[in-house]
């Protein structure tokens, strides 16, 4: 048996198109549809609240000045 796992959405209501799947007209499958619970708004502020938290933590600078171009590619 071969898996093959890959992500949509629902364009219309109860109606899903999968493509790219390596099945051919007539070959026998089963499906089973896994439906993620949706995160509330407590959770998501929350998640927001820690990624803010992080970046803040983070160092996004460099330290001293860039280089050269000849610095770079050793043109000396």
């Amino acid at each position: 048996m071969q898996a093959v796992k890959t992500y949509t959405s629902i364009a219309n209501d109860g109606e899903m198109c999968l493509k790219g799947l390596p099945c051919k007209k007539g070959d026998y499958v089963e499906v089973i549809i896994l439906i993620p619970d949706r995160p509330t708004e407590e959770e998501r502020q929350e998640a927001l609240k820690r990624m803010k938290e992080q970046a803040e933590r983070m160092q996004f600078r460099s330290a001293g000045p860039y280089p050269t171009r000849d610095e770079l590619h050793e043109r000396h």
